[in-house]
């Protein structure tokens, strides 16, 4: 009998610890392959292409009566841009597309700082878990939570998702995935706008 149960305790410990390494083995595998696809990604990046100024496409008009939330639950309309060159992207903290592209985007971010050129980067993820990513990245840039009453023009499918509205309000850009922003021919489009 003492045979068995060392046997047993001996078979059922060393099941235990295989469970053990392959649960701690996935574990460490989820959290590496995110790393690994964004650093693939950013290396793969190119430039948006954009359109002759002369032969700019409109891809609609943005209605001005539609609000965003800042991560301190305060309510903004976009109104508030009214008259300035806007940058839309929308993005989610668990897409590793939209991960990928963030350091370009904080890179044009900075160069156009003093631009009037209105950064919106909108999620619409709970306000927790934006927070926390943006804080873990130190990004500056201004980050928002989609509001209810998103207009038809921005509903569309896939992330991450950029539009470029001019100081008229006209949608003069749209890309949908991941690019490298912070190319001198996207601060050039900006400037011109």
């Amino acid at each position: 009998m003492g045979f068995l149960n060392r046997y047993f305790f001996g078979v059922r410990s060393g099941f235990i610890l295989v469970i053990a390494l392959l649960v701690l083995g996935g574990y460490l595998l989820v959290k590496a392959i995110p790393i690994i696809v964004v650093k693939r990604m950013k290396s793969k990046l190119f430039p948006p292409e954009f359109a002759d100024p002369s032969r700019i496409t409109n891809y609609g008009h943005t209605d001005y009566n539609w609000s965003i939330r800042t991560l301190n639950e305060n309510e903004i309309s976009l109104s508030e841009f009214k008259g300035k060159v806007i940058f839309i992207n929308f993005w989610a903290t668990w897409c590793a597309p939209c991960i990928a592209e963030m350091p370009s985007i904080q890179l044009l971010y900075a160069s156009l700082k003093l631009e009037d050129v209105a950064f919106l980067l909108i999620s619409d993820e709970d306000e927790k878990k934006v927070r926390d990513f943006m804080k873990e990245k130190k990004y500056t840039f201004p980050v928002f939570l989609r509001g209810e009453d998103l207009p038809k023009v921005f509903q569309e499918s896939g992330i991450p998702r950029t539009y470029i509205v001019n100081r008229e309000g006209g949608i003069v850009f749209k890309e949908v995935g991941a690019v490298k922003w912070d190319d001198e021919s996207c601060m050039r489009f900006l400037r011109r706008l």
